[in-house]
């Protein structure tokens, strides 16, 4: 570069000294023998462009605009395939499952470590709520779903992993509308249907019919159209307004801080009604009893039914028979006498040859005794859990539907036969999901405000250029 008087540059006299002293290699070229690491150059790996953070482009060479569509898409389909296929098709974007499925995780793991930062400020107190809003109902509902992990030390491709848990909770916000008395007193029709009832037995617990299929009965077509959606029910389902999601693998001592925090967050605690909705298992009611106390315990009404339907199979025979008890067991727990369901499969168990406890473990899945007790100690566990008239008096709901469905929306990406997880990927995908889930619009202000690169690594851009 020339100086002169019109020049920018200013002149130099000499040469600018390095701190770095120089010595021959044994191959003659020179080379530094300091120990200092800023005297050296940064690795070749990239270009550095200083508007790249400003611009908001990340080192994979993807406009913001795109990055959001190759985030979503990877968080909303349910494989990495799809969401290059949809990628493609949709948006003339085209590139590889492998650099899609970088991109998700590397997102996952943002996300992941804003969660953790989050669970460490609620656990040292610091964590402050950041919604001001005083709910009206907070509801928050924990189960879990299932997928395969790969064994400890297996690449991608293993296909020898084993099924594990993941445990999922939904915080929901809903407006509320409170009675004088019971609004529903009666078991709703849904529940007297048949067909209705075993479908959804089915679809809970994996519960048999109670007789086999009989082709000459009415086709569905025929049958009376029944749904749990009720118009001319006085009593309003509770509306849920904004839904949030938490995710992991974790075990539930992890999990419930999680859970906790997002409900810290949300200001959950001083919503004006509270109430917290599981299907029945110990872990749930122990992550309650330590973090949500003041909430609520709802036992799910679903889960009851399906627990009545087996005790039902296992004391009766002949289906109308088993039908009629099955009734008459349902329409007590709706309306609050568990107690009179637990004396009857008292006396029932009474009238089997007795066994011990460790007789209990011993016999066959299927014997009645086994059962009975199994689906007696349910009911006792939780029958003060189950006051589902003073729930339908407050305006609290009664089942955790939408519980079980947001395990099938999480289910649908990471549960399948030819899907194997790692123990990391596992967890940056849950937190995807969760985030492109939830509706206070997290993802998106996570993807404006998360770190930039100014570097651009020429393999992405190699990679590009062959797409």
């Amino acid at each position: 570069m020339r100086s002169g008087p019109n020049s920018l540059a200013r002149p130099v006299a000499g040469f600018v000294g390095c701190n770095a002293s120089l010595a021959r290699s044994s191959s003659g070229e020179l080379k530094s023998n300091t120990s200092n690491r800023i005297a050296d150059a940064r690795l070749a790996a990239g270009i550095f462009f200083p508007q790249r953070p400003s611009l908001r482009l990340t080192s994979h060479g993807h406009s913001p605009s795109i990055s959001d569509k190759i985030i979503r898409a990877g968080a909303r389909e349910s494989s990495f395939q799809d969401a290059a296929q949809a990628l493609e098709e949709l948006a003339d974007v085209t590139i590889s499952c492998r650099q899609l499925s970088r991109i998700a995780h590397e997102v996952g793991q943002q996300l992941r470590v804003e969660r953790d930062q989050r669970v460490t400020e609620f656990q040292a107190g610091r964590l402050k709520a950041e919604v001001e809003t005083r709910p009206a109902l907070a509801l928050v509902g924990v189960d879990g779903g299932r997928l395969q992990m790969r064994s400890e030390g297996d690449g991608p491709g293993a296909h020898d992993g084993s099924w594990r848990e993941d445990k999922i909770s939904v915080l929901a916000t809903a407006a509320i509308a409170s009675f004088d008395s019971d609004p529903e007193p009666e078991l709703p029709d849904c529940f007297r249907n048949r067909e209705y009832v075993e479908k959804l037995v089915r679809g809970i617990g994996g519960q048999s019919a109670m007789s086999p299929p009989d082709p000459q009965a009415e086709s569905p077509e025929d049958s009376p159209h029944t749904t749990t959606n009720q118009k001319d029910s006085p009593r309003k389902r509770p509306e849920l307004l904004v839904r949030t999601y938490v995710a992991s693998t974790c075990s539930s001592e992890q999990f419930g801080p999680m859970v906790a925090a997002e409900a810290q967050r949300r200001n959950f605690m001083s919503a004006a009604f509270r109430a917290f909705l599981g299907d029945g298992a110990a872990w749930v009611w122990k992550l309650q009893h330590q973090y949500f106390p003041t909430f609520r315990a709802v036992v799910d009404f679903l889960h009851v039914l399906g627990h009545l339907f087996g005790a039902v199979k296992a004391a009766e025979s002949g289906t109308e028979n088993r039908w009629v008890v099955f009734q008459s067991w349902a329409e007590a727990c709706w309306q609050g006498r568990v107690d009179q369901v637990i004396e009857q499969l008292r006396e029932l168990l009474d009238g089997l040859e007795p066994l011990s406890d460790a007789e209990l473990e011993s016999v066959a899945d299927d014997d009645p005794r086994k059962i009975l007790a199994q689906e007696l100690g349910y009911l006792e566990r939780n029958r003060e859990r189950m006051d589902y008239p003073s729930y339908r008096q407050e305006g609290l709901p009664c089942t955790s539907s939408h519980v079980e469905s947001t395990v099938k929306l999480f289910n649908r990406r990471v549960k399948g036969s030819e899907k194997f997880w790692g123990e990391s990927g596992a967890e940056t995908i849950l937190q995807l999901r969760a985030a492109f889930l939830s509706e206070d619009s997290r993802l998106s202000r996570h993807l404006k405000t998360r770190p930039c690169s100014p570097f651009r690594h020429y393999k992405a851009r190699k990679n590009r250029w062959a797409a």
